[in-house]
């Protein structure tokens, strides 16, 4: 085999993984973009994957990807916990925020946001997102850095062709180690990729229901004992997520049901940030959910007996789980 066919097999590996790699950072295509009616009104809800000035791109949850354009009359709010609305800025609207767009087609098929919504939880996740994604991002340009590099070191090889032909089984080796790189460089952009998209799937591993005696906060010692069972069976995992909901039955007023719901959601962070070592970062703000999401009918004493509770989720983020894996691997010498 001439050299000169070595090299040009060479330099098609190399061209193949530079592609493969830039096509596996694209979060996004054209083959799925979501076109809007001119003139219409529209409303659709998804994942921000991209920011550039004044325009979105959003993952709605067909997986299409839509184009939001916000304008100086675009309305951004935060939904409260009473449903009420806070004015936020742009700058709140960030890649992995979970929003609500409504407002009307344009000529191009993308949609003019008259408001955009989101929620407290949505807006928290986001921004856990975000701290993590820089790093990953870091790796992937390595990762490309390294690609060039061989990109480099194949034409280096190729200004020896003189001297090399005569060492024909040798170049073959070399050869072959090349594309042995060059296949896992884009094993690895291909592995950073899938976490980054993991980023936002979290997976419920642990629960557990506190419940309360009538227009009480309290925690009786059942519930503790049960919360220290959680507790135990949380400091075995990785990056987890606790989320903490109250409820109340319909015994007295909607607004006094919504501040004890809220109250006995408070009880239980206390206990876990007090006496379970649950550092306070990873638990979600708790909520009060008032007498919403009945677990039983309040027609009966029973029933509502089931209702005075404190739901707690233990949710566990599987990118970060992944990146923390590769970490402990890679930590292992080689032998």
């Amino acid at each position: 085999m001439k050299y000169s066919n070595v090299m040009n097999a060479t330099k098609k590996v190399l061209v193949a993984g530079s592609l493969t790699l830039v096509s596996s950072l694209l979060v996004f295509g054209a083959d799925n973009a979501h076109a809007f009616h001119a003139g219409k009104k529209a409303k659709i809800q998804g994942v921000i994957v991209s920011k550039t000035n004044d325009v979105l791109k959003l993952r709605a949850d067909d997986n299409s990807i839509a184009t939001i354009d916000l304008t100086g009359d675009t309305k951004i709010e935060l939904k409260s916990a009473l449903g009420g609305r806070d004015p936020m800025d742009v700058q709140t609207l960030i890649p992995g925020l979970r929003i609500e767009a409504k407002g009307k087609g344009s000529e191009d098929g993308q949609l003019v946001a008259k408001e955009v919504l989101f929620d407290r939880d949505s807006l928290r996740v986001s921004r856990e997102i975000g701290t993590r994604v820089s790093p990953l991002e870091t790796r992937a340009a390595t990762l490309e850095d390294q690609t060039a590099a061989l990109d480099s070191r194949a034409g280096q090889m190729e200004t020896k062709q003189g001297q090399l032909e005569q060492t024909e089984v040798q170049t073959q080796q070399q050869v072959t180690e090349v594309k042995t790189e060059a296949v896992k460089a884009n094993e690895g952009v291909a592995t950073v990729n899938q976490r980054i998209n993991n980023l936002d799937n979290y997976q419920e591993v642990e629960t557990a229901t506190v419940y309360f005696q009538l227009n009480s906060s309290a925690l009786s010692d059942e519930a503790k004992e049960g919360l220290d069972q959680l507790v135990q069976q949380v400091l075995r995992q990785k990056a987890y997520r606790i989320e903490v909901a109250g409820f109340a039955d319909t015994t007295g007023s909607a607004a006094y049901n919504q501040i004890l719901s809220g109250e006995r959601a408070n009880v239980v962070v206390h206990y876990l940030e007090e006496h379970g070592n649950v550092p306070i970062y990873r638990i979600i703000t708790p909520a009060g959910m008032g007498t919403s999401q009945e677990a039983a009918p309040n027609s009966t004493s029973e029933g509502r007996k089931l209702n005075r509770r404190v739901e707690v989720r233990v949710l566990v983020n599987q990118g970060e789980v992944a990146g923390a894996t590769e970490t402990s691997s890679a930590a292992v010498p080689q032998q």
